[in-house]
């Protein structure tokens, strides 16, 4: 939810033509019921900005996200070592949390941060039933009859629906040579049955995405738009 708070800057008239001089009022609005506006200086909205810059650096990892202290010492850790986050846009923010900690591969990372960077709305990590709806996956088991894990058909790596268009997309770790005649025959049933329901599969392996990532992304583009 965004602040309700305001800055408007204003040219003010002195007797000297040649000199002007400047306000600011700072507005707070509580959702159009009212507005409180204070006047003030440029030396004053500095001294503001410098509090909320001290608030905001003395505010930790583990307050800014929402994580425990040993997640956060690993946030950090990665910050310092890891190639992806080193020069990332994101860093330390809520995508920070699931980039690393709801993320199966580094494979699907890059990806999830080159979709976030495009502001391009997906879900990671989507499971669908047989029937192609949501199904949650808290509490299955193999064993649970009520809630097995065999009325899940597909857990989508990323899923976006635009419109009529839903794509399930998915990042292959294993090369074609590398991947088992069972994981390939299973592969295969689960984008037939996906196709059946009205959905597009698009699957693209490792060497794609580390090598051509931005092709990835113009074509996922294109099937939205």
């Amino acid at each position: 939810m965004a602040i309700p708070v305001s800055i408007e800057k204003v040219k003010l008239c002195t007797d000297n033509p040649d000199v002007q001089d400047t306000e600011f009022f700072f507005k707070i609005n509580e959702r159009s019921k009212w507005e409180k506006v204070y006047r003030c200086d440029i030396y004053e909205l500095t001294r503001l900005r410098d509090e909320i810059n001290e608030i905001i650096e003395k505010t930790t990892i583990s307050e800014k996200l929402g994580v425990s202290l040993e997640e956060a010492d690993e946030i950090e850790y990665h910050n310092r070592t890891d190639e992806l986050c080193k020069d990332c846009d994101q860093k330390q923010s809520y995508t920070c949390k699931i980039c690393l900690f709801e993320l199966q591969s580094p494979l699907e990372r890059k990806l999830y941060l080159a979709l976030s960077n495009e502001y391009i709305k997906f879900h990671h990590q989507y499971p669908l039933s047989w029937k192609g709806e949501y199904i949650p996956l808290e509490g299955r088991s193999y064993h649970n009859k009520n809630n097995n894990f065999k009325d899940v058909l597909t857990v989508v790596d990323f899923y976006i629906k635009d419109g009529r268009v839903k794509l399930c997309v998915y990042v292959d770790g294993h090369t074609y040579h590398e991947r088992t005649e069972e994981q390939a025959q299973r592969d295969k049933r689960i984008d037939r049955k996906l196709q059946e329901l009205g959905f597009t599969v698009l699957r693209y392996p490792g060497k794609d995405v580390n090598e051509n990532l931005d092709g990835i992304v113009s074509e996922i583009k294109k099937w939205i738009n």
